[in-house]
């Protein structure tokens, strides 16, 4: 896709959030999400992991705003960027290759996340009880994990020194 095209779309996005500001109630903090919606189809038609980023960001972000300005300043904003970053990973690891570092954005993601339900629940360290739980659940699936076949020991290997 040429840069002609991938500009194209983000000014169409762009346009299209102005005419909903200025024809509807709409604040413009939709231009935000829009916008993540510009870049999420150029990754879309392009492949291309530069789009997929600021797209996952601004649109979650984006929507975090407008909810926002529907309900309210309790943390819609930060669970919505956080929700961002873990569509990132989502996307990622649903199109491209197995193997990859598609799972750095679940680390920011996260955190924003926690951080956004605590406001957004009112139970003020959120964190002490999410991220132990975290933790657990983590390794527990680690425990469940069936070994890969590239030569990760099993449980049920027995070391046998005279190799019989």
């Amino acid at each position: 896709m040429t840069s002609q095209r991938i500009l194209g779309l983000l000014l169409i996005a762009i346009g299209a959030a102005l005419l909903l500001v200025f024809t509807t109630d709409v604040g413009g903090e939709v231009v935000v999400g829009f916008l993540g919606l510009g870049f999420l189809a150029a990754y879309a038609m392009t492949r291309t992991y530069g789009f997929l980023v600021p797209g996952g960001i601004l649109t979650g972000l984006g929507a975090g705003l407008v909810i926002e300005s529907q309900v309210g300043p309790r943390g819609w904003a930060v669970f919505g960027l956080g929700c961002g970053f873990l569509v990132i990973a989502v996307i990622d690891r649903l199109v491209s290759t197995p193997g990859g570092v598609w799972w750095w954005p679940l680390i920011p993601g996260g955190i924003l996340v926690v951080a956004g339900a605590s406001n957004l629940t009112g139970v003020p360290n959120l964190e002490r009880y999410l991220v132990p739980a975290a933790l657990i659940i983590i390794g527990v699936a680690l425990l469940l994990r069936r070994p890969s076949s590239d030569g990760e020991e099993t449980a049920t290997e027995v070391y046998d020194p005279d190799g019989s």
